[in-house]
């Protein structure tokens, strides 16, 4: 009887054992599998996030070297296209022109040319709408009279207007012709 005893023990400790090691297998096998990683947050927090940071600065840096001849390129001809522009253009351009009219004169003006009546009385001329009232927001018909003070916008190339006064004083920005 001893002997089954021991035979019995010894066979339950062999079971033991291959139920603990077939269990430890499964568990070791079961972690950090592609399909369920194993990774712990202080190796994100540590290891991995300062690898990618430092990644992402080196390609920055690489990025902003690459571009940065041509974004100087693209900033001296800008500079050079508005200095040649400014260099260019009629003194005139940049100002409005006091302009002094008689009664009866006709003025036709270019696309975005700006008119400002100072003095006297005169009516829109051209195609509707004649002129633009950039002063009250609304359009002024041909025909229709300047009001004093106003700033007008010729929207269309050759609409202008006539003084119908003795005496008529503009100011005007833009391209004009007076006949």
């Amino acid at each position: 009887m001893k002997l089954k005893k021991k035979i019995l023990i010894s066979l339950g400790v062999v079971v033991a054992v291959a139920f603990i090691s077939a269990a430890s297998i499964l568990a070791a096998s079961t972690f950090g599998t592609a399909s369920d990683p194993l990774v712990t947050l202080s190796y994100l927090t540590s290891q991995l996030k300062p690898q990618i940071v430092s990644q992402v600065h080196t390609d920055i840096s690489a990025a902003e070297a690459s571009l940065q001849p041509t974004l100087d390129a693209s900033v001296s001809k800008f500079k050079t296209d508005i200095d040649a522009k400014l260099a260019g253009a009629p003194a005139e351009a940049a100002g409005f022109t006091l302009v002094t009219l008689s009664k009866g004169q006709t003025v036709m003006c270019g696309v975005g040319t700006e008119i400002l009546l100072r003095l006297g009385t005169a009516s829109g001329t051209g195609s509707a709408p004649a002129l633009v009232d950039s002063t009250s927001g609304g359009t002024l018909s041909s025909g229709s009279a300047l009001t004093v003070n106003h700033m007008y916008m010729v929207t269309i190339q050759g609409n202008g207007f006539k003084t119908t006064a003795a005496t008529v004083k503009v100011l005007i920005r833009g391209s004009y012709t007076v006949s």
